[in-house]
């Protein structure tokens, strides 16, 4: 009978230095395999089940053949599969990543995140460049809780680890192409080969993504909230002998995708409504959109020193380039009509020594440093006499000297330099129990820049605006660039406890400090700069993780609680937002994820998570907090999902496969304030049920599906409020509705 088209987790490949440095999981040793195995230095099925279970921590992990089967090529496409992860993508730029009720969003080049993505081990985090294609990946993992050992930076909230397809000893290749409604077109395709027998090898993957958008602009007749991505990613991996693996990784990806649909609440196109689903009028109409470009150069070394050590080295050069131009206010008024330009320099560099003789001790210590610079550069747009009538109600002809294309830009820009050291050790006090502990020092110097240019003399009058003044019209204009600096010495650590009753069945218990940088900056009203104190968290968290003799069932339930100090959170300005402190919060809740094997024919998956995180009532004064009991911004209380394949012999040479999936999302606000906007701005709960039909002949040489995402065309919002928010006028952007398609794989 045909194979299930659905692999469990124990499918998954992670690379040895991976799970002994970083997890420190003890019983496995870190020696690169022999040049003719296919996946040298990768640990196979089996021993990767055993170490998924001894780890201590809540991990979700799906392998690259889990996501080709159920049509995941984004975040947004892996977050109902991942008890607790909730993703909101505004567009390819500015994905908000929450994580058990923890999201950072913001643009702002001084606020780096909670929940941290690693593309190959390599941090990606910045909400620019966050956001990648999900293509030819070898596994994808998230992780819950601050980890403070296990990622080249330090996590605190909680991670996505990308891991793509290394170059391997063999001639293969695929290709897929497909299309659907509004306007899909896309493909995806790899070839690897050996370029010197059992030495060096060679991989090329790509991905191209394109579609029109499933709103129309009246403006001009063009589109919105489309896709227009082109990825590439070249791999070679050079084995000398059986002790040393060296991979280089190249990855680009180039992004122009249409305007984003920021459809006013209040302000409705003529003739239309103010329905987020319906068509929008937004000024600019095609000149609307996004313009990306990410490059990115990773070096990994794995050499095992002896028998016991072993030395692994990553280096990393990454650089985003952004240019977004979009409608705030959301109608075909030429109100609020930003662009942003954002630009991201990344260098690092990090070394581990992993120590495991096969006995109760296993170690790591290592070392990092990293520089960081970001600069973002805001432009604001208006037509004063219509921003005049919006605000104050007076005819536009009232405001004495009105320019119609009124313009004024800041810059705001941020370096970091970090020096980290970091360790861990576990040791098996019995047979069955291992104690384990980690810390990560950290030493950083932030740096902070800001200036507010006076481009043209604005005439609003003073106090119109909050930050009106000085011959400008959103924000008073600078002397000259803003800089304030600081350096911040701190730590973050965790300490578990691993029991296993059986093979199958283990129990943990962990506690855990994660901590987030001080912000610095400048308040854009004031003119004065702030330091917001360093964030801290505390992350209490017990677990089982299980399977049934083997491994056709495999499950794994988590409850946890954590609280905050100085949560940092954002307050509405007019024309964007800024960080202030929060003050305390906590969370509590639990998770369950299950797959398994019911037949041959049958497999299943499904997760649920329970979260309710919110701010405190009073703050460490005694004193009521200005969110006080808000939960945050969207974090929904349940989030479920279930699915499987269904696999039927169609003919003596092949089989039909039905994947089903359906995901459920609990009520959301899109803001920590909760009553911004008079609380409108939220989510209801909402069900989406996606479908994938194919048929594959029994050499899986190739196959063709058919696939309907939103199967009932539900409507749901992936957020609100925005920049329009700030001046009285929320705008909503949609979900996707209901899109079909279909694909052919050919495997060679």
């Amino acid at each position: 009978m045909p194979t299930c088209s659905i692999r469990l987790v124990c499918d998954l490949r992670l690379t040895c230095f991976f799970i002994c440095g970083a997890l420190g999981v003890s019983g496995l040793r870190l020696r690169a395999q022999e040049p003719i195995q296919l996946a040298p230095v990768e640990v196979i099925a089996s021993r990767l089940a055993e170490a998924v279970m001894s780890q201590p921590a809540a991990v979700t992990a799906y392998s690259g053949d889990f996501l080709t089967d159920n049509g995941i090529s984004g975040y947004g496409d892996l977050a109902p599969l991942v008890p607790g992860l909730f993703v909101s993508t505004q567009a390819v730029d500015s994905a908000g990543l929450n994580l058990r009720g923890l999201t950072t969003d913001t643009s702002d080049p001084n606020v780096q995140p909670r929940v941290s993505v690693f593309q190959d081990g390599v941090s990606i985090s910045n909400i620019h460049g966050a956001n990648v294609a999900l293509f030819d990946m070898d596994n994808v993992q998230v992780f819950k809780g601050p980890q403070p050992t296990v990622f080249g930076r330090g996590v605190e909230g909680g991670a996505l680890s990308l891991t793509s397809n290394p170059a391997r000893n063999e001639t293969s290749g695929a290709l897929t192409a497909g299309g659907g409604d509004y306007g899909q077109r896309a493909a995806e395709g790899y070839i690897n080969t050996p370029v010197i027998t059992d030495k060096l090898f060679a991989r090329v993957a790509f991905s191209f993504d394109q579609s029109d958008g499933f709103i129309k602009n009246l403006a001009d007749g063009s589109t919105l909230q489309g896709v227009d991505t082109a990825a590439l990613r070249t791999s070679l991996r050079w084995q000398p002998d059986t002790t040393t693996t060296a991979d280089l990784i190249f990855s680009y990806q180039h992004d122009t995708p249409p305007g984003i649909d920021f459809k006013s609440a209040i302000i409705a196109p003529s003739g239309g409504d103010t329905n987020p689903y319906t068509a929008a009028n937004l000024t600019r109409g095609s000149a609307l959109g996004i313009d990306r470009t990410i490059v990115g150069l990773t070096g990994i070394v794995r050499h095992e020193l002896n028998d016991a050590w072993t030395l692994v080295s990553t280096s990393a050069w990454r650089q985003v380039d952004s240019r977004d131009e979009f409608d705030a206010d959301g109608s075909a008024l030429y109100l609020l009509e930003p662009g942003e330009a954002f630009h991201e320099h990344q260098l690092s560099q990090e070394v581990r020594f992993s120590y495991d003789r096969g006995d109760r001790l296993t170690a790591m210590i290592g070392g990092g440093v990293s520089g960081e610079k970001d600069a973002q550069n805001v432009t604001l747009r208006t037509d004063e006499g219509v921003l005049w009538n919006f605000l104050t109600g007076f005819p536009a002809g009232t405001l004495p000297g009105a320019i119609s294309r009124y313009s004024e830009h800041y810059t705001k820009d941020a370096s970091t330099t970090s020096f980290d050291l970091f360790g861990r050790s576990d040791y098996k006090l019995t047979p069955k129990l291992t104690l384990g502990a980690g810390l990560r020092v950290t030493q950083e110097h932030i740096t902070s820049g800001y200036q507010s240019f006076n481009d043209m003399t604005g005439h609003l009058p003073p106090g119109i605006l909050p930050g009106t003044g000085g011959g400008n019209d959103f924000f008073k204009p600078t002397a000259g660039r803003l800089e304030t600096d600081t350096d911040a010495t701190s730590w973050s650590g965790k300490v578990d406890a691993r029991y296993a009753f059986t093979p199958n069945f283990t129990t943990y218990a962990a506690v855990s400090r994660g901590r987030h940088a001080p912000v610095l900056g400048f308040d854009q009203m004031t003119l004065q700069p702030f330091e917001l104190h360093e964030e801290t968290l505390w992350n209490y968290e017990a677990g089982i993780k299980g399977s049934t003799p083997g491994q056709r069932l495999r499950y794994e339930l988590s409850v946890f609680q954590y609280y905050f100090d100085h949560f940092q959170t954002l307050r509405t300005v007019p024309a964007g937002t800024q960080s202030v402190d929060g003050g305390r919060a906590s969370g509590q809740g639990f998770e369950g994820t299950v797959q398994g094997a019911v037949t041959r024919e049958l497999t299943l998956f499904g997760s649920y998570g329970f979260t309710d995180a919110r701010f405190a009532a009073l703050d460490d004064s005694g004193q009521p907090q200005a969110y006080a009991g808000n939960t945050f911004r969207l974090a929904a209380r349940h989030t479920l999902s279930f699915g499987g394949t269904l696999t039927l012999p169609a003919t003596d040479h092949g089989a039909i496969f039905i994947t089903p999936v359906m995901t459920y999302q609990s009520a959301h606000y899109f803001e920590d304030n909760n009553a911004q906007n008079g609380g409108v701005l939220r989510q209801g709960g909402f069900t989406l049920v996606n479908l994938r039909i194919g048929y594959r002949p029994r050499s899986n040489r190739w196959e063709f599906a058919g696939f309907v995402n939103n199967l009932f065309n539900k409507h749901y919002l992936i957020d609100a409020g925005n920049i329009g928010g700030g001046f009285g006028d929320p705008t909503n952007v949609p979900g996707a509705p209901r899109m079909v398609g279909a694909k052919a794989t050919v495997r060679f």
